[in-house]
């Protein structure tokens, strides 16, 4: 049995849910100048609603202002801070929360931050205090580790440990087989949150409707900014989920501030080029596509939208046209993709410099390579879509023999067949990488949440 998982993974800074072993950290630093003292400053999870800021501090004058100040940590230089609250005078006790998910910008479980706070007085005098490491904790659980080189696994509860082991194994496979492609040597650790059950991991992942919560369940999720992944660790499709989305958090690290302009055929055709445990169901859902006409002009897939089908058969494209790069021009094409493209902002250019041809002609020799017709080209499409003209679809491809005794519709409609229900309900994707245009891909999470996607996307049958 296998879940569509789709990844990818969205997200700017602020902080969220997270998981750690780190206790809160109290650290007295005295005064360099007046006559501020600081006996007690730290960080406490208050899990769903952020993190909790706590500072006392004592002055022979009013303390009148205090601030802490907060980055992640694994992105040194975007620091931000907030106000503390506190009664003005000669001894304070001050707090500040960091709201996550519905009170503020969300950040995942996992999310290390270093944080120091700045205290004044109304002599003039100025204390900043030492800075501190935090890991924000989902604290309804306790958190285990296991830890390899850069990757540290997060679990809880007993005889667990085998799967997080698993899970770590998946990753570590995965950033040997990606590393070459995605021409990135990281440094900085990257952590994995893995949840028992998808009930549990449901109240760390960002909000989303209830409707569309009652229709899905999200297998994994990864953070590029905060170099974090949830996952459901006990789901039969782990290793190919957290190979899958932990690439998300390779092609982030890839692309750096380009991120935003890596599209959704590039993005996700390389988290499925990644996947340790893929399944046979995007090149039935491609095939799919073909035979209906239904494959769109790959410089229309900067980020995947319409209808739940429409979605899958991008996910096909994605990865057919990503293994068309690969076998065709090497990893080593793929990896000086990315630098250009940090420097160029702009896929197309960043194509041309490095393959020799923009999306229009990458999408013309992977449909020569499948058997279709090239499209007409960009200019040209958006000349007829002005005049209403509707332009002739390339001929489909008929089913292989494979196929004839049942078509990519059938095998979804029938998929859940005889196969034992999680939780009563739709196991869906969960990317969240961003994409071209889109910011955050939290919106193609919701599309495959509408009605359609709750018929369209049961658990398809493992080949």
């Amino acid at each position: 049995m296998r879940t569509f998982v789709f990844l990818t993974g969205l997200i700017a800074f602020t902080a969220a849910t997270f998981l750690a072993s780190l206790p809160p950290s109290q650290g007295v630093v005295h005064a360099d100048k007046g006559n501020i003292q600081v006996s007690e400053a730290k960080a406490e999870s208050q899990f769903p609603d952020g993190i909790k800021f706590s500072v006392s501090a004592d002055s022979v004058d009013v303390i009148d202002d205090i601030r802490v100040f907060f980055s992640k940590v694994d992105q040194q230089g975007r620091s931000a801070y907030r106000s503390v609250d506190f009664e003005p005078g000669s001894s304070v006790v001050g707090e500040s929360l960091l709201p996550s998910g519905s009170g503020g910008d969300y950040f995942p479980p996992g999310t290390k931050i270093e944080y120091s706070f700045e205290v004044r007085d109304k002599a003039g005098g100025v204390l900043r205090t030492d800075s501190q490491e935090f890991v924000y904790q989902d604290n309804r659980f306790d958190w285990r580790t296991v830890t390899e080189g850069l990757i540290t696994v997060y679990y809880y509860g007993e005889y667990v440990e085998d799967r997080a082991v698993t899970v770590l194994e998946a990753a570590k496979e995965n950033l040997e087989k990606m590393l070459p492609v995605l021409g990135i040597a990281p440094t900085e650790p990257l952590r994995i949150v893995s949840y028992n059950n998808y009930r549990h991991m449901s109240s760390a992942l960002p909000f989303r409707s209830q409707a569309v919560s009652e229709g899905l369940q999200t297998q994994g999720m990864a953070f590029s900014d905060e170099r974090v992944l949830l996952v459901h660790g006990f789901d039969p499709t782990v290793t190919g989920t957290v190979s899958h989305e932990f690439t998300h958090l390779l092609v982030g690290e890839a692309a750096g501030p380009a991120l935003s302009q890596v599209p959704s055929w590039l993005n996700e055709g390389l988290a499925e080029y990644g996947n340790i445990d893929p399944t046979d169901d995007y090149d039935a859902a491609l095939r799919y596509g073909i035979f209906t006409r239904r494959i769109k002009p790959l410089w229309y897939q900067g980020a995947f939208v319409g209808t739940p089908e429409d979605i899958i058969i991008a996910y096909g494209q994605g990865r057919s046209v990503v293994n068309y790069m690969i076998d065709n021009y090497g990893q080593e094409r793929m990896a000086a993709l990315f630098p250009v493209l940090q420097r160029t902002l702009d896929i197309d250019q960043a194509l041309l410099e490095v393959y020799g041809f923009d999306q229009y002609g990458l999408d013309s020799a992977w449909r020569e390579t499948i058997g279709l017709e090239p499209l007409p080209s960009p200019e040209e499409l958006e000349a007829q879509a002005k005049e209403g003209i509707v332009e002739p679809e390339p001929a489909p491809i008929e089913p292989s023999a494979e196929d004839a005794d049942e078509t990519w519709e059938e095998q979804v409609a029938n998929a859940g067949e005889g196969e034992e229900e999680t939780d009563a309900k739709s196991s869906s994707p969960g990317c969240s990488a961003p994409a071209s245009s889109s910011g955050s891909s939290m919106g193609m999470l919701l599309l495959i949440g509408a009605p359609l996607g709750l018929v369209a996307l049961p658990r398809l049958r493992r080949r």
